[in-house]
């Protein structure tokens, strides 16, 4: 048993490492075989007549290429349906490329930088694609329309860089099935609204990079997450809401401004078993008391550098 689980993993992970980390070529060095290829920030405005050969194209980066038509070159694809990432940041872009439809393998589709979006009709686009990794990373997005909901096969949602404060959004980002990942990190908060509970999905979710003082007590609704990420905010003290999180083993909580541990982590009982809290004043006394405490858990850093 345990060898042929060890040969689906070293054929899934071979095909895994030929899509996404393989060789990548250019414009210069590309044939009928490639299967990725980055044409991205070379100031492209045509569509070479050999696109036509790329029978086996799996990875496409066309990003910067503000001049180039974006329709016209996945259109010239002779196969679209083996497609699986396609990368269109900083385009400049208002809606998707018509046609992206017949892609019907597209996994993964980076979206970065492109702040005009019409993200209603993007979205509802998208529900069409068996989309599971969507990059939306710097699109200035201060609310989220309600059709991201139709994505429902979305695992994997990179946020970060935006300006997403609106309860409502965090709503509708409850309702999709199968989030897994959630990036909401430089955002510029100050608080998670406490609709951020409703996210009860997710397995990893990334809030750092903000200004956060503290968490509302609904994020305990997340009874899924194992894995947070809250370095470099304004925390003072180690959130007490961690308690009432059910499944959260760790916790990044790097680069803040936390000084004491509650004493409630004494007597009461959690999931967590790894917390980082390198680069916080946390004076010696409070540490000495934190590795009795928690001397059972696997992991407990306090001046771990990165």
């Amino acid at each position: 048993m345990y060898i042929t689980l060890f040969l689906l993993v070293l054929f899934s992970s071979c095909k895994t490492y030929e899509t996404f980390y393989g060789v990548t070529d250019t414009l210069d060095t590309y044939d009928a075989s490639s299967k990725r290829l980055d044409l991205s920030y070379e100031n492209h405005n045509i569509v070479p007549e050999e696109f036509n050969s790329l029978k086996d194209l799996k990875m496409l980066n066309l990003s910067g290429n503000t001049a180039v038509n974006v329709e016209e070159v996945l259109k010239s694809l002779p196969n679209p349906e083996k497609l699986e990432v396609l990368i269109l940041d900083s385009l400049d872009l208002r809606n998707l490329p018509k046609g992206l439809s017949s892609f019907k393998s597209l996994k993964q589709l980076s979206l970065s930088y492109n702040p005009r979006l019409e993200l209603k009709d993007v979205f509802t686009q998208l529900s069409t694609i068996p989309i599971e990794f969507l990059n939306l990373k710097g699109n200035n997005i201060q609310q989220l329309p309600e059709t991201i909901k139709y994505i429902t096969t979305l695992k994997d949602l990179n946020l970060s860089y935006n300006e997403l404060h609106d309860a409502k959004s965090y709503e509708y980002l409850g309702k999709l099935p199968l989030l897994y990942s959630l990036w909401i990190d430089h955002n510029n908060l100050t608080e998670l609204p406490k609709t951020v509970g409703l996210i009860n999905q997710i397995t990893y979710f990334y809030i750092d990079n903000n200004t956060l003082v503290s968490l509302p007590r609904e994020i305990e609704g997340m009874k899924k997450l194992r894995v947070l990420h809250a370095g470099y905010n304004n925390f003072t003290t180690l959130p007490e809401e961690f308690i009432k999180m059910s499944n959260l083993i760790m916790v990044h909580i790097n680069n803040n401004q936390i000084a004491s541990i509650s004493r409630k982590y004494e007597t009461e009982k959690y999931a967590m078993l790894a917390l980082l809290l390198d680069h916080n004043p946390i004076p010696e006394s409070e540490k000495i008391w934190a590795e009795k405490i928690f001397k059972k858990f696997f992991l407990l850093s306090f001046e771990q550098q990165y």
